[in-house]
């Protein structure tokens, strides 16, 4: 008889499992990906899981239509832009993974989120004095919040199996201070977020309450723990915003129910997040064209944006000359950076260059590409954009500038707002300006 082995190896970027440590994964190619952890197949842990002889059922799908029904299953959250990302609103026994960077509001807009449905609130990182407190600032009805103050995650399974009515939302915050009495680590290690995780995720289906799991994220921005997490729940939900700026964005990156592509926006205000409608979302500010400043129009999910970029371009007397994007990414930026040295004939090389979208948002539109390029090339050249101008268009290595999808939506929004369309066809064009 075969002995099967306590402890596994489990990749932290895929959640592939070995049998013995290897320096490479062989199912993603990354290196020193595998972490130790307690193999939960073995007859011990089984038990210690509850993973006995139990009663199984066949459920026909009419059936449970005629005694439920789908709009049993679903509820909403009171907040239109949550639900707009979510799908239609929250599934009973749905388990979401909550992530952000500290400070950016993820325990303030959970708690609205409770001050509107109610449910328990789980917290191992705050005091109950801490969370009555923001409640309070927030206007929120207290009667509505029950709080546990612990990092055991059997106290919160006593918890749940002894209360009479089922909540509706139960919010865990957060899966790296959770710990497991049964699992060996501390809390936050590899063995003990995936026993938790495994362990919400059946208590979250047992009992028909929707889960919100509260994790970190990394200094890289993703979240953190081993990415078997992220395949365990149902969504993947991501906050994001500059900590100094308003805007807020919520984004899924992961979502069973419904498309992954739409976002909710949010601005921070004094008595917490206030809902930004499509018509409120206008990154650009009033002041006039310069040199290095352009607009252009992304698509968040279906609805656009329109934002303010600018770039600053100086001469560089370091041997290595400075490359620097806020809200752009690195490796596209610099992609953007040698078709303008190649097709513009701008000497780049010698140069320091530093692009920043306005507003503390991201930009992974292709349709910016075109006004990043011309706000490097206004810069270099100190010339100004015509007035009123936008400039949209996704911009190929040999620098034509290709459509990009919903365009007539984006020309909508941006004849509503008395603005115009640039229109060019590759980016040589510029030097007409």
């Amino acid at each position: 008889m075969v002995k099967v082995k306590e402890t596994i190896f489990v990749c932290n970027n895929c959640g592939n499992e070995f049998t013995k440590w290897t320096g490479q994964c062989f199912g993603c190619g990354e290196w020193n990906s595998l972490k130790e952890v307690k193999n939960l197949k073995t007859g011990k842990n089984r038990k210690k899981l509850g993973a006995g002889r139990r009663e199984v059922k066949v459920i026909n799908l009419g059936s449970a239509k005629k005694n439920g029904g789908e709009s049993s299953q679903l509820f909403s959250t009171g907040i239109s832009e949550f639900d707009r990302v979510l799908g239609k609103g929250i599934v009973r026994g749905s388990v979401m993974l909550f992530s952000g960077e500290p400070g950016v509001g993820k325990s303030t807009l959970l708690t609205q989120v409770l001050g509107k449905v109610g449910g328990l609130y789980v917290t191992g990182e705050e005091s109950l004095e801490q969370i009555r407190l923001r409640v309070r600032r927030l206007g929120l009805d207290e009667k509505k919040f029950d709080i546990l103050v612990s990092n055991s995650l059997d106290e919160i399974e006593r918890v749940m199996e002894r209360v009479k009515n089922v909540y509706k939302i139960v919010v865990v915050d957060s899966i790296q201070v959770l710990m497991s009495d049964g699992t060996g680590g501390v809390p936050g290690s590899m063995s003990q977020l995936r026993d938790c995780t495994f362990r919400l995720v059946g208590l979250a289906k047992r009992k028909g309450s929707a889960v919100f799991i509260v994790g970190h994220v990394t200094k890289e921005g993703n979240i953190a723990g081993p990415k078997l997490l992220e395949h365990m729940v149902d969504v993947v939900l991501h906050f994001e915003g500059e900590k100094n700026g308003e805007l807020r964005i919520l984004r899924a990156i992961k979502n069973r129910f419904g498309s992954s592509e739409e976002v909710g926006v949010f601005k921070m205000g004094e008595k917490g997040l206030r809902q930004v409608r499509g018509d409120e979302v206008n990154l650009v500010s009033g002041v006039e064209e310069a040199a290095g400043r352009t607009v252009t129009v992304v698509m968040e999910g279906s609805r656009p944006m329109m934002v303010e970029i600018q770039a600053l371009v100086t001469e560089s007397f370091a041997p290595m000359p400075k490359r620097g994007f806020v809200g752009v990414d690195y490796n596209r930026g610099q992609m953007l950076v040698a078709v303008a040295q190649k097709c513009l004939g701008l000497p780049l090389y010698k140069s320091d260059v530093f692009v920043s979208v306005m507003g503390g948002i991201k930009v992974t539109d292709t349709g910016a590409d075109l006004a990043v390029i011309g706000a490097i090339y206004t810069s270099y050249k100190n010339k100004v954009l015509p007035a009123k101008s936008v400039l949209v268009g996704e911009v190929s290595l040999v620098g034509e500038v290709r459509k990009v999808r919903l365009m007539e939506r984006r020309e909508r929004e941006i004849k509503g707002l008395g603005r115009r369309v640039f229109r060019i066809r590759n980016i040589k064009e510029l030097k007409r300006i």
